[in-house]
Formats: structure tokens, C-alpha cells, sequence
């Protein structure tokens, strides 16, 4: 079907999307979807490369099939969400189905002497204490500016505002600066509670 291709090996299904994943999407998906769950997989995989957006009525059949999975002790996994598909996921509590979340993953590039750390997930106060050695060895070493991108971050306590202002420390330190991307609603009410919206350059 349109939005949906399915692979098959024996008990292991691949289920890849693509597209709009809207309210109409998910009334021709329902059906699909139940057919391959009735198949009784014991590994199923719902891959997002190709996602352009997803609504609340496709999350819902997703959850259905994961916790249908779970009861059967098989085996559920959400891969290749791109930021914006994995920042849903995450708002509505749903990061844990997504391959590589909740953990304290982050990912860092430099580009055009810019060092830039991709972060996922709800940075509460035992996740940045997880990646907070991990993220300070990387600052160290960059002397050049420093942007944080949390487009996939919907929830930030104050011990991420604490990570931030110890990142722009490491920038100014070599006459450079430090600020957040693609900041969301929710973070940067944070940030400008805290006065600290200077570090806010872009929002999604």
C-alpha cells in the first residue's frame, strides 16, 4: 500500500512507512497493520526513514501493536526516525519504543568549525548526569563555537540548564560563543525563566 511496505521472514516482520502518516493515513494502515500482527511475529520492526509526519491516530495503532508484542514476549522496535518523528515519539512518552531511546544517546559533528551535539530524549536531571562527562570531554576539546540541537528534546530540568551554561563556558573560553537550535516550546520556556533566552538561536 501507499504508505506502508512490508517485508516478511518468517517470524520476523519489517514494516517500513512512508509519507504523511495523518488521520486518513491511519484508517487505510488499521486493517494492514492488524493483518501482519495476526501473522503472530515474534520480531517486529516499524521503520520511519521516509516519515514525513505522523498524528496521534497512527501513534495509537503503533502502541497497540507494541504492547500486543510485549504480551507475547516478542520482540517490538521503532528505527530511522528522523529528529522531528523522534521528538513525537518522545513527547507523548513514547521514546522507549524507539531504537537507541530513552538512553542518554547524543550524536556530534563539526562542520565548518562549528561543533554541533545532536541530543534526544528528556534531559531530567539522571539522563544529563549520564552523558554529562561524556559532553564535557567533547567541549574541551573544540575550540571553535558550539551549538546544542534539541530538536528532540521536550522536557529540560535544571540540571540541563546547568550542562548549557557549562557548554558556553567552554566557548567563550576560546573567544567563541554557544547557543541552542530547533528549541522547542516547552525547553525554551525553561531558558527564559532562567534568563538565559540569549542561548535560544532558533526554534521549531
Amino acid at each position: 500500500m501507499e504508505n506502508m511496505e512490508v517485508i516478511r521472514d518468517g517470524a520476523t516482520i519489517v514494516l517500513t512507512f512512508s509519507g504523511r502518516l495523518d488521520t486518513i493515513a491511519s484508517q487505510q494502515l488499521k486493517l494492514p497493520i492488524r493483518a501482519e500482527l495476526d501473522r503472530q511475529p515474534t520480531d517486529l520492526t516499524c521503520n520511519f526513514r521516509d516519515v514525513t509526519y505522523i498524528g496521534s491516530a497512527v501513534l495509537r495503532l503503533i502502541f497497540e501493536a507494541a504492547r500486543e508484542l510485549q504480551r507475547r514476549k516478542g520482540i517490538f522496535r521503532v528505527t530511522d526516525c528522523n529528529p522531528d518523528i523522534r521528538r513525537v515519539f518522545a513527547l507523548t512518552g513514547m521514546d522507549h519504543l524507539v531504537e537507541g531511546g530513552p538512553g542518554p544517546d547524543f550524536t556530534h559533528e563539526i562542520k565548518d568549525g562549528t561543533l554541533r551535539i545532536f541530543l534526544q530524549g528528556r534531559m531530567h536531571a539522571i539522563r544529563v548526569g549520564e552523558i554529562r562527562e561524556s559532553v564535557r570531554k567533547i567541549l574541551s576539546e573544540h575550540k571553535g563555537p558550539i551549538r546544542f540541537d534539541v530538536t528532540a528534546v521536550p522536557y529540560a530540568a535544571s540540571a540541563f540548564v546547568h550542562l548549557c551554561i557549562d557548554a558556553s563556558k567552554f566557548a567563550k573560553a576560546s573567544g567563541h560563543d554557544f547557543g541552542l537550535e530547533r528549541v522547542g516550546p516547552e525547553v525554551a520556556q525553561v531558558f527564559r525563566l532562567a534568563g538565559l533566552q540569549s542561548l535560544l538561536l532558533s526554534s521549531v
